[in-house]
């Protein structure tokens, strides 16, 4: 299994190759969708990657709001639903969601107003920029499958040396 470093290392060499790859997309469509891709993909390798289970660089990363990924660490290191393809990214984005509605609900109170109406205004705003929201979430599934593939990869060669 590879370090913190040598994640984020790995990570950056996949990025460079999906930069060459969200370069075409630009060109090619003139829209920007794989310019939010990189940005998923830089915020999953940094902030939101499967090592969160872990009191690791990313957790570390959140500073005060770190604290929001301690119930999420009794998740067993490197199961599906950290470290799955896909799943993983999906619980987290679930697990952050909660917290989300969790800070509607303390804002409703302080500014007095519904939690449905903020809720409502969310969900407008991402549907109005959902190209964007799906970009960047494509681009943290392919962050972090690079870091699954990775431990993966580097935990065989483990294995048979």
């Amino acid at each position: 299994m590879a370090n913190g470093k040598a994640h984020e290392r790995i990570n950056l060499i996949f990025l460079a190759v999906g930069i060459v790859i969200s370069v075409a997309l630009i060109k090619n469509n003139s829209t920007f969708e794989g310019l939010f891709i990189i940005v998923g993909y830089i915020i999953g390798t940094f902030f939101i990657g499967p090592d969160l289970d872990l009191r690791s660089r990313p957790f570390k990363r959140w500073g005060w709001f770190r604290f929001i990924w301690v119930p999420y660490q009794t998740f067993k290191h490197r199961s599906i639903w950290t470290h799955g393809y896909v799943i993983g990214d999906v619980i987290r984005y679930a697990y952050l969601s909660i917290w989300y509605i969790i800070l509607l609900l303390v804002l409703s109170l302080v500014l007095r107003t519904s939690i449905g109406e903020l809720l409502n205004t969310s969900l407008i705003f991402i549907e109005e920029h959902k190209t964007i929201f799906f970009s960047i979430f494509v681009g943290n599934v392919l962050s972090s499958a690079a870091h699954t593939l990775t431990d993966r990869t580097t935990s065989a060669f483990k294995k048979f040396f």
